[in-house]
């Protein structure tokens, strides 16, 4: 069956190609899925991957990565999910690169400039937990708790949103929507079992993975269970510094039960859960004189999500012609357990000194999504009710025997309410497709902290943290037109808003000498973004993109050192405040050919490329302009491939440069040590991919990285580093390999 995804853009194809693979992973615009069989009712196609020039556009920038691309690219976690979209990166928490008992791994994701808790992370429309400041160092956007609680085994696919998004979803910089495996996917042509057993290696941290995925079911109900364990040790940097050590294992478990009660109406449940545990060593020259043998941290990250779902589409009902609700509970937990031994600044303490540092954030909620279709108006509208309660606790077991109980922020409880709608209306204009979208969500939240008198030392302290209310309206607005057959163009512009997370507004380290509290005054974080873009077939075979963008940010919140200390502190109080306003604006492109339509003789060749590049300026409340550092680099990947036209094998070779960039004052930031930033140096890398269908049962892939075994950083890790140990140690990795074989019954 002819299959097309319905985003950016629409690639039929007759058999898997490796360039579509290659696209979807590359692109920051749109990818498809594979299909695997001729739709009977269209035109057949040429072997080769083409654009269907008119069908299923969407006026927005979104790259989709199905589960063929996952597994021929050798994503193993979040950052290889994303390695060569443009304008996407996903930076890392380096371990030691702040207070001893931080953490390390990915905190979330960049895209076009903007990060952390800026950009929504779901999977199946249940966000993923907060990212949580480093509030003892003063960063606030600098994380000790990451968000990478996924294994990428488990999805089907994943979706990147750049920009705002639309009034669906919150968010001011993006969104990562990863959406699960589901018993349709195996169940295919009246199979009513089926499954995939598979097995895998990556030489980059030495990890080894195992996973299972079996489906049963018939027309009336199905069911699947998948597993994936990985076990593996740190990853190796390219430099004479080597990492530290780190022994890690991870499990996944998703379970999922459908109910077709009626042709019209169906229910599904729903289990998903994974844990990594890692062991790791941080050395003594990453940490302050306060700990000289170093550290040893044990780090338990877990995730458990029950949903349930229920879809119905009704005939002739006046209200909705589809509709989705869904109701679910997520618990997540980051337990960190540091073990040193301390010497204190007087030397009069030593001893060992263990530390838990946790994070735990419990989410319930109910969503529904609806739509409708009037004459030439195609409705959509729902609503979100939602609670999250969060915690930080800390416990410090002193070299004396004594403990030392405080939270890292006041333990609370947020409540969440939305609504939206959008109503694309459809005219013809000069005999051309004219679509016009406006929309607006509202969206309110609730912020009650529980435990502010035992956390805090102080009235004046507390007092900074109190009940409060905070909403917003975020409208916007679309216009597409189909300028010809071949050439689509779409104009936008999306009011977004972020009320600042639980950890933000509660989050503290109080001490005698200073502290560091958080702010329930905060305003709101918001974006106004503007969007152009236009996709274009001038001939078969030939595909160009070009988005351009610019987005004005206003009251980006991060520490600020108050005039006069509070609370009795005797040397200074910093405090969660808005520092800035930040204009953030670039473009993309992408541009592929089907070589095979202009030489019969290269018939299964293609070429693609992408590229990106984004700017910034921050300012403070006291006019001075400043860069924006979380604003990556320009990147552009060109990937030459081959599919064989009898669907036995395919190989692709992609080129990725990325220009260099040094840190700048960014007055977004306000804790920042210009003169100490080292110029992150460009970098061109290569890459060689082949997957081989051996038979219909068995499948190999296999994904040689940084063929050249060249020595480079990701800006978006170490651009505000300042330590040589860390910086050394955070390079990564040099030749590599990543493969797999798949059986499929």
């Amino acid at each position: 069956m002819l299959e097309s995804l319905n985003h950016d853009l629409s690639i039929k194809c007759r058999k898997p190609s490796y360039l579509a693979m290659c696209l979807a992973s590359l692109m920051g615009v749109s990818s498809s899925v594979f299909a695997t069989e001729i739709n009977q009712e269209s035109t057949a196609l040429p072997v080769i991957t083409v654009y269907a020039e008119q069908n299923n556009m969407l006026p927005a920038s979104i790259a989709t990565i199905d589960r063929g691309s996952l597994d021929r690219t050798g994503a193993t976690d979040m950052a290889s999910i994303v390695k060569y979209l443009p304008l996407v990166r996903a930076p890392k928490a380096v371990n030691g690169g702040g207070s001893a008992w931080d953490g390390s791994g990915t905190t979330g994701y960049n895209i076009r400039g903007v990060d952390a808790n800026r950009i929504g992370l779901e999977v199946d429309g249940v966000e993923l937990a907060s990212a949580t400041p480093q509030p003892d160092n003063r960063k606030g956007n600098s994380y000790s708790s990451g968000r990478d609680f996924i294994d990428p085994e488990m999805f089907s696919r994943v979706s990147i949103v750049s920009g705002t998004t639309s009034p669906r979803a919150e968010g001011i910089g993006g969104r990562v929507e990863f959406k699960t495996k589901s018993p349709q996917d195996y169940l295919k042509n009246g199979q009513q079992v089926a499954g995939t057993l598979k097995g895998g290696y990556s030489s980059a941290d030495n990890a080894w993975f195992t996973s299972a995925t079996g489906a049963i079911g018939n027309d009336v109900t199905q069911g699947l269970v998948a597993y994936s364990h990985r076990d593996g040790h740190e990853v190796e940097t390219n430099s004479q510094l080597k990492a530290n050590p780190s022994d890690w294992k991870s499990d996944a478990v998703l379970a999922k039960v459908l109910w077709n009660i009626t042709e019209r109406q169906k229910v599904g449940f729903t289990f998903d859960f994974y844990e990594k545990k890692s062991n790791n060593f941080v050395s003594a020259d990453l940490l302050s004189n306060l700990y000289p043998l170093g550290a040893t941290q044990n780090i338990d990250g877990r995730r458990i999500r029950y949903s349930l779902d229920y879809h119905i589409r009704p005939e002739n009902f006046i209200g909705f012609d589809e509709l989705s609700t869904n109701v679910y509970y997520q618990t997540t937990d980051n337990l960190n357990r540091t073990h040193a031994y301390y010497v204190s600044s007087s030397s009069a303490v030593r001893g060992y000194r263990t530390i838990d540092n946790n994070y735990t954030e419990d989410n319930y909620g109910f969503a529904l999504n609806a739509m409708k279709q009037i004459k030439n108006h195609h409705i959509d509208y729902g609503l979100t009710i939602g609670e999250t309660r969060s915690n930080r606790p800390w416990q410090q077991y002193n070299p004396d025997g004594s403990l030392t109980v405080q939270n890292r922020m006041v333990k609370s409880n947020t409540n969440k309410y939305a609504a939206y709608i959008s109503d694309t209306m459809q005219w013809q204009l000069a005999d051309r497709e004219l679509k016009v979208t406006p929309g607006i969500r509202y969206h309110f939240e609730r912020f009650d902290p529980q435990n502010a008198s035992s956390v805090l030392k102080s009235a004046a302290k507390i007092a900074q943290i109190s009940k409060s209310n905070n909403d917003y309206y975020a409208p916007s607005l679309t216009v597409e037109y189909q300028l010809s057959p071949n050439y689509y163009t779409y104009a936008k512009y999306n009011h977004g808003a972020r009320i600042p997370t639980a950890a933000e507004m509660s989050g503290t380290f109080d001490q005698t000498t200073y502290s560091i509290i958080g702010n329930t005054n905060l305003k709101k974080e918001t974006s106004d973004a503007f969007e152009l873009g236009i996709k274009t077939t001038p001939i078969q075979g030939i595909h160009f993109d070009v988005t351009g963008f610019y987005t004005k940010y206003k009251n980006f919140i991060d520490y600020k050192q108050l005039s006069t200390p509070i609370g009795g502190d005797r040397a200074f109080t910093y405090q969660l405040q808005n520092v800035a306003n930040v204009n953030i604006w670039g473009g993309e492109l992408s541009f592929r050919a089907d070589l095979g339509q202009f030489v019969s003789q290269a018939n299964g060749f293609s070429l693609a490329l992408v590229a990106g590049t984004t700017k910034g300026i921050s300012k403070n409340g006291s006019g001075m302009k400043g860069g924006v550092n979380s604003v990556q680099p320009e990147k552009a990947s060109l990937t030459f491939a081959y599919d064989d036209p009898a669907q036995k094998y395919g190989l692709g070779f992609t080129t990725t440069a990325v220009d260099s960039k040094k840190a700048s004052q960014d007055n977004s930031a306000t804790l920042s040590a210009i003169e100490s930033y080292r110029n992150v140096p460009g970098y061109v890398i290569h890459d060689l991919t082949a997957y081989w269908n051996a038979n219909k049962y068995m499948t190999f892939n296999v994904a040689l990285n940084n063929i050249f075994d060249k020595k480079y950083w990701d800006y978006a890790t170490v651009a505000t580093l300042t330590k040589s140990g860390v910086i050394e140690r955070s390079t990564l990795p040099g030749r590599n390999v990543v493969a797999s074989v798949e059986f499929k019954f």
